[in-house]
């Protein structure tokens, strides 16, 4: 199973955590988190079959285009909506 690190401000805690999850594709991952704990991350990740404009999945290290991108067993997938603010 890959695990899924997940920042703070996505899981509505104080700090990253991560869960272990079955799938062959990002879509698969999501999708399989959402039928286990809610579909609160995959509705913060996904839109209109997309990953979001403003979030970054990164499957091993490597940035990925699309929900469709291989997952390997055992791999590291990492969520991290991109940093924006003031001045």
């Amino acid at each position: 199973m890959a695990t899924i690190k997940l920042p703070a401000v996505l899981v509505g805690g104080s700090s990253t955590s991560e869960v272990e999850v079955a799938g062959e594709t990002v879509r698969e991952l999501f999708e399989n988190h959402a039928d286990e704990h809610g579909p609160e991350l995959r509705d913060s990740v996904i839109e209109d079959g997309e990953i979001k404009e403003f979030i970054n999945v990164y499957v091993e290290g490597t940035p990925v285009d699309g929900l469709d991108a291989e997952v390997p067993d055992d791999a590291q997938v990492r969520v991290i909506p991109a940093a924006s603010g003031g001045r």
